[in-house]
């Protein structure tokens, strides 16, 4: 029995995932298997997969393009492995990567879900801040109320929390699912991130952005509000949840709880970003209080007067 499952899921990916494939190949930890699935490509990803002659690779094949959600659960339901490890279509395992996971997963039983740190590449990549995300336990957690804690294809999960949860990648928080994901994984274990580059995250004209995608922000804003919830009691939560973000919600929420990482979770999170929240925000002081980085997230979206939204598992939005 292969110790990880690396799941990988492809469409339309004939001109990266040779390198995607090979990059696991070439893992100097041999103890894995490799589940493709092809999710209805048109392209030549299937003679790409099948140009591999490896017993450790499992190549599987939706019976039309899915989408990503379904097709990782359909992966996760066939792991036979006790990691579960992602991978991208597009991007580079580095040689280490799956050797450095295993060792740090085995030594900490505690932990569900490992990440590492990763390198920019491709034809984008200069446009990209760099992103260097947390280590410890409580500050990966503390991060979801405002973002995604992990770079998603760097992750390492224990197949076990899948069995004995039931959770799984939930349709309804698409084009943030990884995102909805970690926040329903936080209760049973702990989160930890690597200190190493391990993954190159490819960036390129070909990708498909999503800025302002009402899709996208929507599930983005939607998972904020599920993290806030085990924060706040529940009259502040049915406030939040049946109505839009806006001042007087959050007011309540700061009566609330002086956790100031709360009140940043609402602010990158209201319905409209008008003259009057930006004068609340500056004349209650919350322009200091809340740090540089955050007024600098809260003023491009003053400006745009909505959430900048360019999603995917890398981007602190």
């Amino acid at each position: 029995m292969p110790k990880v499952t690396v799941l990988l899921p492809a469409f339309n990916a004939d001109n990266t995932l040779a390198k995607a494939i090979q990059s696991i190949v070439d893992q100097s930890y041999i103890n894995w298997e490799l589940v493709v699935i092809n999710d209805g490509s048109k392209d030549n990803t299937e003679a790409v997969i099948n140009s591999f002659n490896d017993d450790r690779i499992l190549y599987l094949k939706n019976d039309k393009n899915r989408g990503l959600i379904y097709t990782l659960n359909r992966g996760i339901s066939v792991a036979r492995g006790e990691y579960i490890a992602r991978m991208d279509a597009d991007d580079i395992s580095l040689p280490e990567r799956l050797s450095k996971q295993v060792v740090y997963m085995d030594t900490h039983p505690d932990v569900i879900v490992c990440g590492t740190q990763i390198e920019y590449f491709g034809t984008k990549s200069t446009r990209y801040h760099k992103i260097k995300f947390p280590l410890a336990n409580d500050d990966l957690k503390d991060m979801l109320v405002t973002s995604t804690c992990f770079a998603h294809p760097t992750v390492m999960i224990r197949k076990s929390v899948f069995e004995h949860t039931g959770i799984q990648y939930d349709i309804k928080y698409k084009n943030a699912e990884d995102y909805s994901l970690w926040i329903d994984l936080a209760p049973y274990g702990n989160f930890a991130n690597l200190n190493e580059k391990l993954l190159l995250y490819r960036v390129s004209d070909t990708q498909i952005s999503q800025p302002f995608n009402p899709q996208t922000i929507n599930s983005v804003i939607a998972c904020k509000k599920k993290s806030l919830r085990k924060y706040l009691d529940e009259p502040i939560i049915e406030s939040l949840f049946n109505n839009p973000i806006d001042i007087p919600v959050l007011k309540k929420v700061k009566r609330q709880t002086s956790n100031k990482k709360i009140w940043e979770g609402c602010y990158l999170s209201l319905d409209n970003y008008n003259l009057s929240a930006f004068l609340y925000y500056v004349f209650s002081l919350d322009i200091f209080k809340l740090g540089v980085v955050t007024f600098f997230r809260f003023l491009k979206r003053f400006i745009l007067g909505k959430a900048p939204i360019f999603y995917n598992t890398t981007t602190i939005i």
